[in-house]
């Protein structure tokens, strides 16, 4: 991790009016299994995935060697994450709990990378996942190409 991002144990508080606060902070051991729990949720939740792509259900494994952030509240619930592959300023996994969905998680989580992540960022959404493309587009991410992979057409979105 860069110099000045965020560190274990320094959070990075973002105010939000819907919780009072999110704070958003860099993932540790105890986190891993709710981390676990929530890519799991994740991969139930995605129907616009193909059966042979939820097969990939250890989150450890897929992040490995990523940044992992958390979006957790006052109360101590994790209620998103976001992983990034720092050498690429690739973003990874973003996933929010449904029921902080819409309510700005996403969003922050996102931002939390202007501290330290340089840009251009990218990532690849699948273009089945229209809810995402939305979220992404809507918040300036740029188409840049679109192609194929194991999980159908996608596109590699830029900001």
């Amino acid at each position: 991790m860069r110099e000045n991002g965020p560190r274990q144990g320094e959070p990075c508080q973002c105010n939000n009016v819907w919780l009072g606060m999110i704070s958003i902070r860099l993932a540790n051991n105890s986190d891993a299994p709710k981390l676990q729990e929530l890519f799991r949720q994740f991969i139930v939740e995605a129907d616009w995935l193909p059966e042979s792509s939820k097969q990939a259900t250890d989150f450890a494994a897929v992040s490995q060697g990523e940044q992992v952030f958390v979006a957790e509240t006052r109360s101590g619930e994790i209620a998103g994450l976001i992983s990034v592959w720092e050498p690429e300023s690739f973003v990874h996994t973003l996933y929010v709990v449904p029921n902080h969905q819409r309510k700005g998680v996403g969003s922050m989580l996102l931002d939390s990378l202007e501290d330290w992540l340089p840009r251009p960022w990218r990532l690849k959404c699948v273009a089945a996942n229209r809810q995402a493309v939305s979220f992404y587009q809507g918040r300036g991410w740029k188409l840049i190409e679109t192609s194929t992979s194991q999980d159908g057409p996608y596109f590699l979105l830029e900001k």
